[in-house]
């Protein structure tokens, strides 16, 4: 297989916030956070070009995709409101009052249902077909990060002042669950659809806390002795790998069996940096923002395959595609993640 590659830097007006992509069009969209006028960009997966910006709300943070009706949903964390564009024609159909400070979303597609955390305790349900909301869940404390399991239909949302994770039921929208975990959970969690398991990094407590999917528990706290910034997983090895916090100095990046929860190995990362993992090329990405570039390891035997001078920044992967994209202060890097030529026999659009 032919090493990953730079195959495109886009130009773009202004830092690239959160990054995210729609699998079934191939476009990618972020956010440029500007407190005043908060604009969304979206880039042509397949001519690497930028071909529309939609004026949101004020700071819009986090974008919420469902494919399946091409419906794009973004956070407007000062305005209290949540933007729903309608991907075909890039335009805003509806925006969404919430509650205040919505910051972090998450989109069930197979229920058609948005989930919004707000600061005030709450997390609004969005009825993906009415623009409406559904439904509000009052959990108290300080709704964080959201993961959801489409197979069992369960919404998982840390919470870091409860220091805790709320289970909720799909269908009923009711809380079935409060698991207790570590503190600060304020890291999006990383979920194992084949295993069930959700993995919490807690951003203040020296372990990594494993819930168990299918009754809802704790399974473990698995004892790091660092605090935590990223978790991410493969799940065709069931590998786990966890950033530790750098406060100061190089980190650690613990690497995890999924099926023993024991710590296969550690390396060094550099003082200030991110991971994404791509699970068809089982390739782990590490960006180093200190010396702007990133490196690509193979994340089993941790050889490094190649290094990009000048990317780093928010990262995401379209894994129909097999490409990373990488969204920097004023440019977004387009990273080839497998060869032209293996990426157009198994392509589809």
């Amino acid at each position: 297989m032919a090493q990953p590659k730079v195959i495109a830097t886009v130009r773009s007006a202004g830092p690239i916030g959160d990054i995210e992509v729609n699998v079934s069009t191939n476009r990618v969209y972020f956010v440029n956070p500007d407190t005043e006028a908060g604009t969304i960009g979206v880039l042509d997966g397949i001519t690497n070009r930028i071909i529309a910006r939609i004026n949101v709300g004020r700071l819009p943070t986090q974008l919420g995709i469902n494919p399946q009706t091409n419906r794009i949903y973004v956070t407007n964390f000062r305005d209290d409101t949540v933007s729903v564009i309608n991907g075909r024609t890039n335009q805003v159909i509806k925006t969404v009052k919430v509650g205040r400070m919505p910051d972090n979303i998450g989109v069930n597609v197979r229920k058609n249902l948005i989930y919004v955390t707000s600061i005030a305790g709450i997390i609004f349900v969005i009825d993906g077909k009415t623009n409406q909301i559904k439904t509000k869940i009052e959990v108290g404390g300080r709704p964080s990060r959201i993961v959801i399991n489409e197979l069992t239909n369960r919404i998982y949302v840390t919470n870091t002042i409860k220091n805790s994770v709320s289970v909720i039921n799909g269908n009923t929208q009711a809380i079935i669950a409060t698991i207790k975990v570590g503190n600060n959970p304020v890291i999006p969690p990383a979920l194992n659809v084949i295993t069930g398991r959700i993995y919490v990094a807690n951003n203040l407590s020296r372990f990594l806390s494993v819930i168990n999917g299918r009754n809802n528990k704790l399974l473990q706290n698995v004892q790091l002795g660092r605090l935590q910034s990223e978790v991410v997983i493969n799940p065709l090895t069931n590998r786990i790998y966890v950033s530790s916090a750098q406060v100061e100095g190089k980190g650690k990046l613990f690497v995890i069996n999924g099926s023993n929860n024991k710590i296969i190995t550690t390396k060094v990362l550099p003082t200030s940096s991110n991971i994404t993992i791509n699970p068809n090329t089982n390739h782990l990405f590490v960006g180093n923002f200190d010396k702007n570039h990133m490196s690509v390891y193979n994340a089993t035997t941790f050889k490094r395959l190649v290094r990009f001078p000048l990317v780093s920044g928010s990262t995401v992967l379209n894994p129909v595609t097999n490409r990373v994209y990488v969204g920097g202060n004023d440019s977004i890097t387009v990273i080839q993640d497998v060869s032209e030529l293996i990426f157009k026999k198994g392509a589809h659009h």
